[in-house]
């Protein structure tokens, strides 16, 4: 499936993973954007990139809840 990503998706997808599992709830925006060197709004526009993909999905009006689908 990675195959399918851009190196700043595949980034996101495996900080989005790292970051929950050390922490046991998914991180902010931000946390994403300081691990992988980018801005926030970058991951958020890659975020939503990958959420119209069906790759990751999230809880609407809920911080802290997206995770990666497969």
């Amino acid at each position: 499936m990675t195959a399918y990503l851009t190196d700043s998706q595949a980034r996101i997808t495996r900080a989005l993973r790292g970051l929950t599992d050390e922490a046991g709830y998914p991180p902010s925006i931000r946390e994403i954007a300081q691990t992988i060197a980018h801005s926030a709004s970058t991951v958020a526009y890659h975020i939503q990139a990958l959420e119209r993909r069906e790759l990751v999905t999230h809880a609407p009006h809920c911080s802290r809840s997206h995770q990666v689908l497969w």
